[in-house]
């Protein structure tokens, strides 16, 4: 549980030692051993697309909570408020809907901070509906924007505002290799070490014993949409890869989702009014799938070198690779989200781009069901956008689906979303000795460690490469998860999240350099607590335990880990740096704790 989430405590006095213990682990981590290792630095803001915001929209009471029969049926609805309230006024360039929620739902959420720094100023009790309308809008000049958004939360027009912030890719680049003896070479040199720290074989052979007749693992086209169908929110994918040719999914309902022409997916950069996108989602800096990302963007391999680590097939490469060469999931179909696009001179991810994303996943299913309960994010940002936060909770509330975060490659304890959400998973990355690497971040808010150095996947125009990154360790997670949705789709959220971390292998922790007897980087100690926080989540990922235990959950090996809010993170050389304005910052919860007491409810104040 969250420090500070629905907190039902009858003492504010064990509110304020908990929150004292808190700033105490600001001197966590014992910096003893290679600095690179141990000491980390607080990464700064990130970028955000100037004059460019995502706005939310306070909207007539009903219309968050209609049944809309498709998106554009919603959009039609929302934009009749805002193109005639809103788009008239001379500074606004444009307004692209997203999607409508109740904010009323997510009240008190603490890892939303939708309340916290928001603009929301009265008091509202929870059952009372907070109809919004989350929109992307772009301003003439960001100095324009400054001043209209000021006079709209004056005006009480909006719930909250934030900058259009920019992410990136969590992988650490590699030459590309283009000839097919170095690549057999490393086949041979690698031996696929990934699978088998992570018990992939001992998956399928429990699979296979527990239910033969299951057709979610037959592949023939005729049941293809019964397969598990994992959400890959990249730089796009080489859906002509022979490697992933029949592990792509085929959407059966072409142009049905506001998103044109969308065969495999949706390309979300290019949305626009009242469409979310369209259909080009071959890998960024590319004209089309099939073409080689030699000489182009660092971006354009990523999306394909993580599909193929979800549900990869490389026996086409060499006829000596079995099936346990492979994907983690087999099974699955690959659902491509196009994220990845021009944001000036450079490239990046939009927020705007991943809510699209989001609310396009959150648009199928499959015969009444959510049709996607996986979803892979190798990507991430140092700042807590409300309205991504909001869509990760609505898309569990709703749609019972897991987001499966990549950490980051900074070595660092900052926080990186959306992994570091409490309702997604976070993930660090191992070496082949179950070492973290020394790019992954780590930290109390992670979830799970899983392999992410050398690990051997596709990339376009029919070639495979190898890849490092918390870019490569969450699609190991994506794929278990995969797994388990494949022996139980309707299986709950919590059990589905569960299964995966319970089943964690703690024993990494028993390694060197993880944990010595003198010198505990990542399984560290509180000031004045004998009980150790371990850094790199529950432990390794194990695809045989979480499937042994997805029927029928188990005890979690550690009790689930508090997440440490980013001023509680260790930064800098670990010593303790609590001030004047530290004592405000705890005293400032506490305060709100003892008013809220009597209407029985607390909202976390960050």
């Amino acid at each position: 549980m969250d420090l500070g989430r629905h907190f039902k405590f009858s003492s504010a006095a064990i509110s304020a030692l908990l929150l004292l213990s808190c700033a105490k682990i600001e001197q966590t981590v014992a910096p003893t051993r290679k600095p690179k290792e141990c000491v980390t630095e607080q990464q700064s803001e990130p970028a955000a697309l100037s004059g460019s915001y995502i706005v939310a929209f306070k909207t007539e009471p009903g219309v968050a909570a209609s049944g809309f029969s498709s998106f554009a049926s919603e959009s039609r609805a929302h934009y009749r408020f805002l193109d005639s309230t809103f788009l008239p006024e001379n500074d606004v360039a444009s307004i692209q809907f997203i999607t409508s929620v109740d904010l009323s739902e997510n009240s008190g959420r603490s890892d939303l901070g939708i309340f916290s720094k928001s603009h929301i100023r009265e008091p509202w009790s929870l059952s009372q509906e907070r109809a919004a309308s989350i929109a992307r809008v772009d301003f003439h000049s960001a100095e324009k924007a400054a001043d209209l958004l000021a006079n709209w939360e004056k005006e009480g027009k909006i719930w909250f505002y934030e900058p259009n912030y920019i992410s990136q890719l969590s992988s650490q680049e590699t030459p590309p290799e283009n000839t097919f003896g170095t690549l057999k070479t490393k086949y041979e040199s690698l031996n696929y070490w990934w699978l088998k720290s992570i018990n992939v074989v001992q998956a399928y052979e429990s699979l296979a014993n527990r239910d033969q007749a299951n057709p979610a693992f037959r592949t023939d086209e005729s049941i293809n949409n019964a397969r598990p169908i994992i959400a890959v929110l990249d730089s796009g994918v080489d859906y002509q890869h022979p490697a992933l040719v029949g592990r792509i999914w085929e959407n059966n309902d072409i142009n049905e989702s506001s998103c044109e022409n969308d065969f495999h997916g949706c390309d979300t950069t290019v949305a626009k009014k009242g469409k979310l996108g369209n259909g080009n989602v071959h890998p960024f800096d590319t004209a089309g799938p099939g073409e080689s990302c030699f000489g182009k963007s660092s971006n354009c391999s990523h999306g394909t070198h993580v599909a193929g680590i979800i549900a990869g097939n490389y026996e086409w490469a060499d006829p000596e690779l079995s099936r346990r060469a492979a994907g983690v999931c087999p099974v699955c179909q690959i659902m491509i989200l196009k994220i990845v696009g021009k944001v000036g001179k450079d490239s990046g991810i939009l927020d705007s781009s991943i809510l699209a994303a989001f609310k396009y996943v959150s648009l199928f299913r499959r015969e009444g069901s959510p049709a996607v309960r996986v979803i892979n994010a190798s990507f991430g940002k140092f700042v807590r956008s409300r309205s991504v936060g909001l869509l990760v909770r609505l898309l569990k509330e709703r749609h019972g689906a897991v987001v499966i975060g990549a950490s980051g490659n900074e070595d660092s304890m900052s926080m990186e979303y959306p992994a570091a959400f409490s309702d997604a998973v976070a993930v660090a990355a191992v070496d082949e000795n179950l070492e973290k690497v020394d790019f992954s971040n780590f930290g109390r808010w992670v979830d799970i460690s899983a392999p992410g150095d050398g690990i051997l996947s596709t990339v376009p125009g029919s070639s495979l490469d190898v890849k490092s990154g918390t870019s490569m360790a969450a699609p190991m997670v994506s794929g278990v998860a995969g797994l388990l949705v494949a022996q139980k789709q309707d299986l709950p959220f919590g059990e589905l999240r569960g299964a995966l971390l319970n089943a964690a292998d703690p024993t990494i922790y028993q390694r060197a350099p993880n944990r010595t007897l003198n010198n505990d980087c990542y399984y560290a100690a509180i000031k004045n607590n004998s009980i150790r926080q371990p850094l790199l989540g529950l432990g390794m990922l194990s695809a045989r335990d979480s499937v042994n235990n997805a029927l029928t959950p188990g005890q979690p090996i550690f009790s689930k880990l508090d997440r440490v809010k980013p001023g509680c993170s260790v930064v800098g050389n670990g010593n303790s740096s609590v001030g004047a304005s530290g004592i405000i910052w705890l005293l400032a919860p506490l305060l709100i704790l003892i008013f809220r007491r009597s209407k029985g409810s607390f909202e976390e104040t960050l």
